[in-house]
């Protein structure tokens, strides 16, 4: 049996990186993280907690489920995370998008492990 694709359409904090050679440069004298830390501590607070909350549960689902699910995170400030949210109506994250259909969105993981359970067993998933 091949996993089941898990997209998750969710903010994703980023910092902005140098050509190679500078960051090979910065990294030996430090500045490289300093200016990284800077970029991300810019974050609001709770977009900062939500990303470390979704970070947890992406991994806790991971060690979970292991081979049976591929989860992929999605920024929905990219170009591919845009157009998911158009084409899946996303307005709210995280948005959890299982073998092509959106199936889940919320913080709610019971809700989440059922709708993953019934995607696994077969069944007619609903969250």
């Amino acid at each position: 049996m091949s996993p089941i694709s898990v997209e998750v359409i969710a903010p994703v904090l980023t910092d902005l990186r140098h050509c190679a050679h500078c960051e090979v440069i910065f990294g030996q004298t430090e500045v490289g993280q300093q200016v990284h830390s800077k970029e991300l501590d810019e974050y609001p607070q709770d977009l900062k907690e939500d990303f470390e909350r979704l970070s947890a549960w992406l991994i806790e689902l991971a060690h979970r489920y292991g081979n049976t699910v591929r989860i992929k995170l999605i920024d929905p400030q990219s170009f591919e995370g845009f157009l998911k949210s158009v084409r899946y109506w996303v307005r709210r994250y995280p948005a959890f998008v299982i073998a092509g259909r959106k199936e889940y969105v919320g913080w709610d993981k019971a809700a989440l492990d059922r709708v993953l359970q019934a995607h696994i067993s077969g069944e007619s998933p609903t969250a």
